[in-house]
């Protein structure tokens, strides 16, 4: 009964780890319709300019950029998410293999 529900586990845990690979895959094929953009990191500036620089008009340059590359931007920010659910599902099964736990 007990290798049962361990195994059950480490099934519904494999499946959960191959859905989120599936996932990561999708969105990187997305991604590379964006790989030659090259956008500048508007945010980097803003947080170098020196005390006293006003950084209004790199700010609205990044707004202007969030909204022409919404889809970009969202896209990045899915691929960190799903990298760190891959990590800690990844993690997971290894102690289920490890320990049965």
């Amino acid at each position: 009964m007990v290798t049962q529900i361990k195994e059950i586990r480490k099934r519904n845990q494999l499946k959960k780890l191959n859905a989120l690979v599936k996932e990561i895959l999708e969105v990187r094929q997305f991604l590379k319709y964006f790989d030659n953009l090259n956008l500048p990191d508007y945010q980097a500036m803003i947080d170098q300019l020196p005390q006293g620089i006003e950084p209004g008009l790199l700010i609205r340059l990044q707004q202007r950029q969030s909204l022409a590359y919404y889809g970009y931007f969202e896209l990045k920010a899915r691929e960190a998410a799903l990298k760190k659910a891959i990590q800690k599902a990844s993690d997971d099964l290894d102690n289920l293999l490890k320990f049965g736990e």
